[in-house]
């Protein structure tokens, strides 16, 4: 009886303690799923514009998209992966390059430096108080518009992270000038 009783209690502590991955596994699946032409190679995937972030040990954040992902899978650790899908849930679920920090390899990712004022002010507020700051809505719409009335240059790719850390991305729509956020969740729907 005692041994029924502590695996009934190791069972629920591991399940208690296991973290909601970032993506999931459909996500990766249609992150990974990129096509070859033979005339032109490598076709823009769907999620091409779709900015993925990684933190490093030195608090430098780097960003970058699925197809740059793709090229630096191939060229530094494909002996190490099995597949480029298996690459991506490691990348974007436990925190693989924390751990790995072989940064030569990120060369071409854009990176920055999170803004200790927005850190803060995320801190004090709660990701619900912050999303309400930076977002506005129209009468009548549904979608969430980034406020970029209120944003100052260096603290926009900041905002954008905190966003990209709880499920959300920032979609630009060039044409309308217009910064949409969306949860991670509906962009994969589409």
């Amino acid at each position: 009886m005692k041994k029924i009783v502590y695996l009934l209690l190791f069972c629920f502590l591991f399940s208690f303690g296991r973290k909601e991955p970032n993506f999931s596994k459909e996500m990766i699946e249609k992150l990974d799923l990129m096509q070859k032409d033979k005339n032109y190679g490598l076709l823009p995937s769907k999620y091409i514009g779709l900015d993925l972030y990684f933190p490093t040990k030195d608090r430098t954040i780097l960003q970058a998209n699925n197809h740059e992902l793709l090229f630096s899978f191939k060229k530094y650790y494909s002996k190490k992966f099995e597949s480029f899908n298996e690459f991506l849930n490691v990348v974007l679920n436990e925190d693989f390059f924390l751990k790995d920090n072989n940064l030569k390899s990120f060369d071409s990712f854009w990176s920055f430096k999170l803004n200790s004022n927005i850190e803060k002010e995320y801190s004090n507020l709660g990701f619900d108080e912050f999303l309400k700051k930076y977002s506005k809505s129209s009468l009548g719409e549904e979608e969430l518009k980034l406020n970029k009335s209120i944003i100052k240059p260096y603290e926009y790719h900041t905002i954008k992270y905190i966003l990209y850390l709880n499920k959300y991305h920032i979609i630009s729509d060039s044409h309308l000038g217009v910064n949409y956020i969306m949860k991670r969740e509906d962009l994969f729907k589409k």
